[in-house]
């Protein structure tokens, strides 16, 4: 029973693993300019690599936990894809997709 429990867990973990690895095709879309093709400072770089960047990938985690508790109540109100936005897709685009060492904020974007 517990092997069954076991391969179910990690089955279901798989499964939310591929659908957030998916869910980042659409974070690519270009809301991340470089300023003006100059490189960041190396002070900006390891700023960035070893704070920014880890505390987005635990924000994307968070936001995701966060998601799932939510989802009771978002489902109701059709609020979903705006609570995934915020929660998951905003901290996953910012770690992912925003070249390092680049630390000003996003463009908005155009929607």
């Amino acid at each position: 029973m517990f092997q069954s429990r076991m391969r179910s867990g990690i089955a279901l973990t798989m499964a939310l693993l591929l659908l957030y690895a998916t869910s980042l095709v659409y974070a690519m879309e270009g809301t991340y300019t470089a300023k003006g093709g100059i490189d960041g400072s190396a002070e900006a770089i390891l700023v960035d690599g070893f704070i920014l960047k880890p505390a987005g990938v635990l924000a994307t985690l968070v936001g995701s936990a966060a998601i799932v508790v939510t989802l009771p109540f978002s489902i109701p109100t059709r609020s979903v894809d705006k609570a995934a936005q915020k929660l998951v897709v905003d901290p996953a685009r910012y770690t992912f997709v925003r070249p390092l060492g680049q630390v000003e904020s996003p463009r908005s974007p155009t929607r």
